[in-house]
């Protein structure tokens, strides 16, 4: 290698404008690794997020005020009167075939005798209520006393009545004497009169008209997406975006993958400089900006 004393001027001139030239070079971290390459072309966009689920269903208004109640309706028609109720009759003869109907009792004064009860139509056979060979003069008084005629031929006979029940409609009115025949104790089974025919029910009154509306409720919360990290893929992979938060609240994650490597600079600062794998190397016969080393 030559030395200061060797070297001319001009070449001392051309070292020192080959180190200026060098020092204007970048530089060389790792001599291995290239500068870094250019940016790589953006990956795709992400696809978009799932849509946040519907918000709460609002609170439910309040019921409307009951409706005004409809109109009564129409009283039915009133069912047919039911059949007359057994009666006694009395009188100072016998019954006639057009006194009375099919159940009714009749007492003779005159003698006491008591007839019933009638059937088809007719009295049939009385029961007289009085000894053989007396005659009594006097009034029906129900649960009272028949008095006799001033004549003292015996004591007055009495009639009173005992019990009397009601028998299924239908069925026929029996007497029965308890007591004896001169103070006799009636009980009465007298047929209640067929039920009379229900009337037709009334038309029902009309609904009330239906209440307002409830007030909608409030609506739901609205779904929201925040980034989380983004990292750097390998060069050549594609990009990712996951969700590692819930449908409501996502969180998305992205990996991005990086450009491919550069090559190395090329350097040219004269005949007989090289630059390889980052370190730079003079010949002895350089020439640098038209001068020789």
């Amino acid at each position: 290698m030559a030395t200061k004393e060797d070297l001319t001027l001009a070449q001392v001139t051309a070292l020192v404008r080959l180190n200026k030239k060098l020092k204007s070079l970048p530089t060389v971290r790792d001599g291995k690794q290239g500068p870094k390459g250019e940016r790589g072309v953006p990956g795709p966009k992400g696809e978009k997020g799932e849509q946040g689920p519907k918000g709460e269903q609002g609170v439910k208004g309040e019921q409307g005020p009951k409706g005004i109640q409809g109109n009564k309706g129409i009283q039915g028609t009133k069912g047919d009167k039911g059949d007359n109720g057994t009666q006694i009759l009395s009188g100072s003869d016998k019954p006639q075939t057009k006194q009375g109907v099919d159940g009714d009792f009749y007492v003779q004064k005159t003698p006491l005798i008591i007839y019933g009860p009638k059937k088809s139509s007719k009295w049939g056979e009385g029961i007289e209520l009085t000894g053989k060979g007396e005659e009594r003069r006097s009034e029906l008084t129900v649960g009272g006393q028949l008095p006799g005629a001033s004549s003292s031929s015996g004591s007055s006979a009495t009639v009173s009545i005992g019990s009397v029940t009601t028998g299924n409609a239908g069925t026929n009115a029996s007497v029965t004497n308890t007591g004896t025949s001169s103070a006799a104790v009636f009980n009465f089974t007298i047929p209640r009169g067929a039920d009379g025919t229900n009337g037709t029910n009334g038309t029902n009154g009309s609904d009330g008209a239906d209440g307002a509306t409830g007030a909608q409720g409030p609506a739901g919360t609205a779904a929201t997406i925040a980034i989380g990290t983004v990292t750097t893929g390998a060069a050549g992979s594609s990009a990712t975006v996951t969700n590692a938060g819930t449908s409501n609240a996502a969180v998305l994650t992205f990996s991005i993958p990086k450009g491919d490597a550069g090559s190395n600079a090329t350097v040219t600062a004269g005949a007989g400089i090289s630059v390889s794998n980052g370190e730079v190397s003079i010949a002895t016969d350089a020439v640098i900006d038209g001068g020789s080393f």
